[in-house]
């Protein structure tokens, strides 16, 4: 709906309860974060995540400590950020739907692990790219811990990366997903050439 001042037209706006205020700031990627443990590996979802740092190459994930994982990565301190494409939509919402303590989420989704190369977490050989992570710091402002991490190493696949995503507009399992909150997510649309 539009409402008129001062001659400008410009659309309504609606308050947004402070619990949904977050999800103002989505689309955000959505990853799929392994850690491993005494020979345990786990898998959860996770689009809490963002780049603080470049030198060193530093990168935030927030995280509820009542998820298994949490504790995982507090005790071993490597993580793999692995980035879904459109092919593992399905994976990625029933990832987020069960907890590592009760199932082994890598068979049940039918997932392939493959040996990192600088951190002992797994990577998930079906991602389109790869951030090895050792923590560097964690604490706790609020109601998720946040664990800071330098990523180690990256990887990516050639087809969807030269230096940023390359987001091929016709073939999306090239393209990375996002979330927007809630069980809703979308893929990365149209690019825009700015000078």
């Amino acid at each position: 709906m539009l409402e008129y001042k001062g001659g400008l037209a410009r659309r309504m706006k609606k308050e947004v309860p402070l619990t949904k205020v977050h999800r103002l700031l989505a689309p955000r990627p959505v990853c799929l974060l392994t850690t491993q443990y005494k020979g345990q590996v786990n898998v959860m979802t996770i689009a809490w995540v963002c780049p603080v740092s470049l030198e060193p190459p530093l990168v935030i994930m927030a995280m509820h400590p009542s998820r298994y994982t949490h504790g995982m990565l507090e005790r071993s301190e490597a993580c793999v950020l692995n980035i879904p494409g459109r092919p593992l939509a399905e994976q990625v919402l029933r990832c987020g739907a069960s907890s590592g303590q009760d199932v082994d989420k890598i068979a049940t989704l039918g997932l392939t692990l493959e040996s990192g190369h600088r951190v002992e977490a797994p990577w998930i050989a079906e991602c389109l790219a790869h951030l090895e992570c050792l923590v560097v710091d964690l604490f706790t402002p609020g109601d998720h811990t946040l664990f800071v991490t330098e990523i180690v190493g990256g990887w990516a696949e050639e087809e969807a990366v030269d230096s940023v995503w390359i987001a091929p507009e016709e073939n999306e399992e090239l393209l990375p997903g996002y979330h927007l909150g809630g069980e809703r997510f979308c893929l990365m649309g149209k690019k825009l050439h700015l000078s």
